[in-house]
């Protein structure tokens, strides 16, 4: 899995915020392919993809909430705030692999 936490040379955070929106929009498009394959599986495969994409959006909320403890963050506390959030990421990008090894 690809980590996205920060190098600690990285000081300006507004460059790390725009990476960091643009890949939680490129997985929730990844996510809406997958719940269209998904469509016409059956029962059980709705029933699945829908415990999947309660979990993928809980880590999405919490994404967002880093992001925006981010934002506000500043001096010490950003290297901190930034690493935090890369994790966050990884989990939510884990949540779509999972989605993704059951619906391609």
């Amino acid at each position: 899995m690809m980590s996205y936490a920060p190098h600690s040379a990285m000081t300006n955070v507004d460059p790390y915020i725009t990476m960091i929106k643009a890949k939680i929009e490129e997985l929730d498009a990844e996510l809406n392919v997958i719940k269209a394959k998904a469509k016409g599986r059956g029962a059980e495969a709705e029933i699945q993809l829908n415990e999947i994409a309660s979990e993928y959006a809980g880590k999405r909320d919490e994404m967002e909430r880093k992001v925006k403890d981010l934002q506000a963050s500043g001096g010490s506390a950003m290297q901190d705030m930034k690493e935090g959030a890369g994790r966050a990421l990884d989990e939510l990008t884990a949540a779509l692999e999972k989605a993704k090894s059951r619906f391609s």
